[in-house]
């Protein structure tokens, strides 16, 4: 191998790796610093960035056709000084979402400053792969197989480093290996001294400058976490690789001798809290006091319910996201015999059995206690136990690595198939408790379950307590496995009604006694809603299901919407959609993808009509570039939809969100790479055979559909290593033929005007983010099966516009305009 291929190869790698490895950090590091739905801006300037950098080289190709001579290192080195800058220019740029509506002008030139300071390092990322994308293309199967697993590496590495480094640490060391591709591609030994000595710079500088470079601040005052941290009552704070963790001390509020302050354990910078409360571990003196504690003991009086209405027999509880372990506490105050404690953040499971197990009472220390650290479904899986009481308090993330797209939020723990797993793990009288925002469609999402289940009167069965006097964010819904009793339903009105300091008044939303004073209707108790009274309701009120995972998704409308008993909107479904509009019109529940869209409009224009009338490849009359544009915006499309959809699609099978997330990418990048390098075999150096890879594409992504269903069903009792392993045997086989049409398609481009194979990367990048966009409103719409049908169908799409490109194969241009091979091309690649 030529020596200046083989260090090419390695720059390439390297340039991937901290590519994707900063896309991801970033998305994590947008999910503490703002809000998480913006992390999904994150993705979208990565891959325009990708893209815009190969827009470049359209519009000004590089004069000299050798790698040596093309300007490659300092391509390099921008991209590594241009990631090392992040932590510091994120601290300096002062934008906040919260800020926006009372500093409108200024917050958009900021956020605009911000979307440059991302967009750079992958505009320079891009700008160096494509270019020498475009100088080796004899050597793309080799080069492109080389590029998907430097990304894939750059996957696998995230999630064990960002723990122990922080995110800051890592964005430092990757800037780092970026300018150590720079020293690779320096064309003499004075260029690679000169990096190295900018590189050392870089290297001392973050000692230098401190906390201004290795803490990132928040942008946004999170449920006053911001003030608390201005304030200096941090205590812990560190990057579990689920969510950001944080805890501060948060000193008495009152002047009672029962408030003793409390630890607010604030996730992913207050997106979500919990608490540690103080206790001394004397569960009769509190259960005493109970009306003068509650509130310094728990979030809320509702925590208790469900182990209340089980109190003083030696029940079995499960439950899902213990945190501080308040519901722990409870359940060990009524006198459980079992507690199953189960929490997805393992950061915050050890400071529970650590550092501040004695001040919460040694809770999970507890021989009565097992705590586990699991997904709650994945959890119930590997159990056959059976249980008096499952608690579901406010459980739900918002990282957007448990979610596996920053577009959408998947609430895989209440769906249709999630309540059937539930119901067959509770006892004939055992309790289901759920506290959630949402409850009108939670309770027709369980009463579809109840009835698949061939259970009847699922009305009977279920009672809802909320406040009286306002818009209550967690309902307490209660779901029990046989009929409410008149005596039941006093206890429990009796258990709402006594006085506690500092507390609202509750009332009953839903009585299973008493259905002329429930609010709703009785489709939503029906289990099989029909579709009059669905296309009746103002907001999306059906049954959530696996396929369709999206409760929180429930606006249907851009108009505000009023309290309606007759269609089930109740105050606090009502409040929560209004509140999320600016100024009534505008849903920010909607806005990033209404940005990603408009964005994508605008880039779509850029990346058209500027080469058509400024380049070379556009203008020339014999290029001919509709089908290559074509070719290379439907891979673009059919991959990033495909791999954001089965990323959410096998959180199901695997569980773990990390562990899925982790496991799909790297998975497709690895298995795309090899199938990148098996190419000249299997599609023959010319890519003569090239029906072979769009059938094996096509057929094996049938099978995965086809199969995924029957291999979930058979693996998900099973261990973590099994299921993951069920997952790389179902995605492999497409991911390795996903890895052939893109340098097939580079191939074809060979002879053709300079700047084509630019175009052909620009085109392509730019549709994977709209197949991101795409991804996540044909999950919403059709669901997620159908969503990898359609994704197949764009390859079938691809394979038709690829028999018409090599139609026009010998379509080439006058040999005055072809590019002059390089002297030092290494020859091709042997098939």
């Amino acid at each position: 191998m030529n020596p200046g291929m083989r260090r090419t190869y390695v720059a390439v790698f390297l340039i991937s790796l901290v590519s994707l490895a900063t896309e991801i950090l970033l998305t994590r590091i947008f999910d503490v610093l703002l809000w998480h739905n913006l992390s999904f801006m994150v993705i979208s300037c990565a891959v325009f960035g990708l893209a815009l950098g190969g827009l470049r080289d359209v519009l000004v190709p590089p004069a000299s056709p050798g790698l040596s001579s093309a300007g490659l290192h300092r391509l390099a080195f921008a991209f590594g000084a241009s990631v090392w800058a992040i932590p510091l220019l994120l601290n300096a740029i002062p934008f906040s979402a919260d800020a926006v509506t009372r500093q409108p002008l200024a917050q958009l030139a900021w956020f605009f400053l911000l979307y440059v300071v991302l967009l750079a390092p992958f505009f320079f990322a891009g700008w160096c792969i494509c270019r020498i994308f475009s100088l080796a293309s004899r050597n793309i199967q080799r080069l492109y197989g080389v590029d998907l697993a430097g990304a894939a590496l750059g996957t696998l590495l995230l999630f064990p480093l960002l723990q122990p480094l922080g995110p800051e640490r890592m964005l430092w060391y990757a800037s780092l290996l970026a300018i150590g591709a720079a020293i690779v591609l320096a064309p003499s030994s004075r260029a690679r001294l000169t990096i190295g000595a900018a590189g050392v710079i870089l290297t001392l500088a973050p000692a230098r400058l401190g906390e201004r470079y290795l803490v990132l601040a928040l942008h946004d005052d999170k449920r006053e976490t911001k003030r608390e941290l201005t304030a200096g009552r941090l205590e812990v704070s560190t990057w579990d690789p689920m969510s950001q963790i944080a805890v501060l001390d948060q000193p008495p509020r009152t002047d009672d001798a029962d408030d003793r302050g409390r630890k607010h354990i604030a996730y992913d910078g207050g997106s979500q809290t919990s608490n540690f409360f103080p206790f001394d571990g004397d569960f009769t003196r509190l259960r005493n006091n109970l009306p003068s504690e509650v509130t310094f003991q728990f979030w809320r009086r509702s925590v208790l319910t469900a182990h209340y209405l089980r109190r003083d027999s030696p029940y079995r509880a499960l439950i899902v996201g213990s945190a501080g372990g308040q519901e722990t506490k409870a359940a060990l105050m009524y006198g459980a015999a079992h507690v199953d404690a189960v929490e997805m953040v393992g950061t915050v499971a050890r400071l529970a059995t650590g550092p501040y197990a004695g001040y919460i009472g040694h809770l999970f220390n507890r021989p009565e206690v097992s705590l586990h650290v699991a997904e709650g479904r994945s959890f119930l899986r590997t159990s056959d136990a059976a249980y008096d009481v499952i608690q579901i308090f406010s459980n739900y993330t918002t990282s957007s690595v448990a979610e596996g797209s920053g577009a959408v939020t998947p609430t895989y723990l209440v769906t249709t198939d999630a309540f059937s797993e539930y119901f067959s793990h509770l006892t004939p009288n055992g309790i289901l408790q759920i506290n959630h925002l949402f409850y009108p469609r939670v309770i027709a999402t369980a009463a579809a379950a109840w009835r698949a289940a061939g259970l009847d009167e699922f009305r009977r069965h279920v009672a809802v307590v909320r406040y009286a006097e306002e818009p209550d964010l967690l309902p307490t819904i209660l779901v029990k496995m046989t009929p409410w009793t008149p005596e039941e339903i006093a206890d429990l009105h009796a258990f709402f009604m006594f006085p506690a300091a500092r507390e609202q008044q509750y009332e009953f939303a839903e009585n299973p006694l008493d259905v002329q004073a429930s609010f709703l209707p009785d489709e939503f108790y029906s289990g099989a809603m029909t579709d009059a009274f669905s296309d009746a309701l103002p907001f999306d009120g059906s049954p959530v299901t696996d396929d369709k995972p999206f409760l929180r998704m429930l606006r249907q409308s851009t108009g505000r919407i009023e309290v309606d008993r007759r269609h089930g909107v109740d105050a606090t479904t009502a409040w929560a959609l209004n509140t999320r509009l600016y100024n009534n019109w505008l849903p920010k529940d909607w806005l990033h993808l209404i940005g990603a869209a408009a964005v994508s409009v605008f880039y779509g224009l850029l990346f058209v009509i500027v080469p058509m009338l400024r380049s070379t490849a556009g203008r020339t009359s014999d290029a001919r570039p509709a089908p290559v544009l074509v070719y290379f915006s439907l891979l673009g499309f059919g991959f990033m939809t495909l791999e954001l959809v089965l990323i959410q699609v096998f959180i199901k099978l695997i569980g773990y969100p990390m562990h899925a997330m982790a496991t799909v990418i790297s998975v497709m990048l690895i298995a795309a790479a090899l199938g990148s390098l098996a190419s000249p075999r299997i599609a023959g150096v010319d890519g003569r055979r090239w029906r072979v890879v769009f059938i094996g594409l096509l057929l094996s992504g049938l099978l995965l559909w086809l199969a995924y269903p029957f291999v979930s069903a058979q693996f998900l009792s099973g261990g973590l290593a099994m299921r993951i392993a069920a997952t790389i045997a179902l995605i492999a086989p497409m991911a390795f033929f996903m890895g052939m049409p893109f340098p097939l398609g580079l191939l074809e481009l060979e002879g053709r005007p300079r700047g084509a194979v630019a175009w052909a990367w620009s085109m392509n990048g730019l549709f994977t983010t709209i197949g991101g966009v795409a991804s996540a409103l044909l999950s919403l719409t059709f669901g997620f099966r159908l969503t990898i049908l359609i994704s197949l169908g764009v390859y079938g799409l691809a394979a038709v516009t690829f028999a018409r490109l090599r139609e026009r194969c010998d379509v080439r241009v006058p040999a005055a305009a072809r590019p002059v091979p390089a002297p030092a091309s290494p020859p091709p690649l042997p098939s």
